[in-house]
């Protein structure tokens, strides 16, 4: 594992393991989480999800609108709590 994918999986973790992804002009990415834009590059986040430590999740029809781990010890409480209040992903 490279440095920046250590780097990567500390920043998600601390902060819940899940951000948005935004596309910007000439058809970049950047990942947003808890208001602050990611220190890692698209190339990195490929190499996690290449070595199994996370995925892109399409939403609404809209492709990789979301980037989150899939190690459940990444998962904060909160991000585990039922989100189920009306469906609308909300943290009780």
């Amino acid at each position: 594992m490279t440095e920046a994918m250590k780097s990567a999986l500390k920043w998600m973790r601390d902060r819940g393991g899940d951000c948005a992804v935004a596309r910007v002009k000439g058809g970049g990415r950047i990942f947003l989480a808890q208001g602050e834009h990611a220190p890692f590059l698209p190339g990195t986040a490929s190499k996690l999800i290449d070595a199994g430590l996370a995925e892109y999740v399409d939403q609404g029809g809209r492709k990789a609108v979301r980037f989150r781990l899939l190690d459940p010890a990444a998962q904060t409480p909160a991000t585990m709590a039922d989100s189920s209040i009306e469906g609308r992903g909300y943290v009780a």
